[in-house]
């Protein structure tokens, strides 16, 4: 019985956790529990391959439904909003989600531990150790050495897996903040609507989502590249008046300058955002987490060679994460403009909804 290793314990690891379900292996998966915070959109392509990962219809239980797409313009000359853009998804009978993330991943767990047994360590891992060609071991940060015939990283772009597969690479960090809130009359305004908030500080994104019962709104803040590291980037955002009772939580994302290498090599596979990661301006990351496990999934269903399996998933997916992390970074750039703002906003208020619509889909499902 092939011995795995999934390094990480996140979205990345419960999902590919769940393409392993129907193959006779021993997996341990090996990081440190960490608080998870907010929630994620679930555009058409990650709701199908959740469904299709997990077998379990029950996932419609643990979504909420967002049927508008609003886009607005905050003008902080005279603190006003202008409203540029309504999208209803319905319209063209589009279905789009928004989940709890500590929802999604407890359910991804539930799931994995219905059907098989899956060891748990609550560590570090500090290094990978190639003992010969067939045999790997994962150092712990108490020195103690685990052996593995596969190793599975999801430990981000930072993590220990990366740096075995890829060696260095230029990775950019940028500035991001993230909210919560539970303010009834937002929510009751807000119930249904996905909304892009456009500032001269950055662009912001909210949407409602279920957390065991209990109604939120999730913010995600993302300032443009004038007040990235600003010492007065929070005040600014609060002196909006639609954001200013919103508690922000200051954090991170990473992506890669280098073109999107090869995530296979010597039996040690890189997933998720240790595998690729680019920008999150077309909410795709974690969507694509998912529909890259139901992928691994449908490949491990025709065959029993590991290393054909990683290496087809390896090259097989590349292609589509280049488009996307192109696509993204162009459309980070035009959310993120400090002149010609009029331009854009003119523009935006200007497309039709099959436009719009035809945009989501390539993003979607080529």
């Amino acid at each position: 019985m092939k011995k795995i290793l999934i390094i990480g314990n996140s979205l990345s690891a419960w999902s590919i956790a769940s393409a392993f379900v129907n193959k006779k292996v021993n997996i341990t998966i090996i990081g440190d529990k960490n608080k998870i915070f907010g929630a994620q959109q679930l555009s058409p392509n990650g709701f199908r391959a959740l469904k299709k990962l997990t077998e379990n219809n029950d996932v419609k239980q643990i979504v909420h439904e967002i049927v508008k797409f609003q886009i607005n313009s905050y003008n902080n000359n005279n603190n006003e909003t202008r409203n540029l853009k309504n999208f209803y998804f319905n319209e063209f009978d589009l279905k789009y989600f928004s989940v709890s993330k500590e929802m999604l991943i407890n359910f991804l767990i539930k799931n994995v531990k219905s059907k098989i047994q899956i060891n748990e360590i609550n560590k570090s891992c500090v290094g990978i150790i190639q003992r010969n060609t067939e045999k790997l071991e994962v150092l712990m940060d108490n020195n103690e050495p685990i052996s593995a015939d596969i190793i599975i990283g999801c430990d981000g772009v930072n993590g220990i897996t990366r740096k075995y597969v890829c060696g260095t690479t230029k990775i950019v960090k940028k500035q991001v903040f993230r909210g919560v809130s539970d303010d009834k009359i937002k929510l009751l305004l807000e119930q249904k609507t996905l909304e892009l908030n456009f500032s001269s500080y950055g662009h912001i994104v909210s949407y409602p989502f279920i957390n065991n019962n209990k109604k939120y709104i999730n913010y995600v803040f993302i300032p443009n590249r004038f007040f990235q590291n600003s010492n007065e980037l929070l005040n600014k955002i609060k002196s909006i008046p639609k954001f200013s009772t919103i508690e922000w939580n200051e954090g991170y994302f990473y992506f890669y300058e280098d073109e999107i290498q090869p995530l296979y090599k010597n039996n040690v596979l890189l997933f998720g955002d240790a595998g690729f990661c680019f920008e999150p301006h077309l909410a795709q990351v974690g969507n694509n987490i998912i529909e890259d496990a139901n992928y691994l999934k449908f490949l491990l269903e025709k065959n029993n060679l590991y290393h054909e399996i990683f290496e087809n998933f390896s090259r097989n997916t590349s292609p589509k994460k280049r488009k996307l992390k192109s696509i993204s970074n162009i459309v980070g750039i035009s959310f993120g403009i400090n002149t010609l703002t009029k331009l854009r906003d003119n523009l935006v208020s200007n497309f039709s909804d099959q436009l719009i619509c035809n945009f989501l889909k390539k993003v979607w499902y080529d």
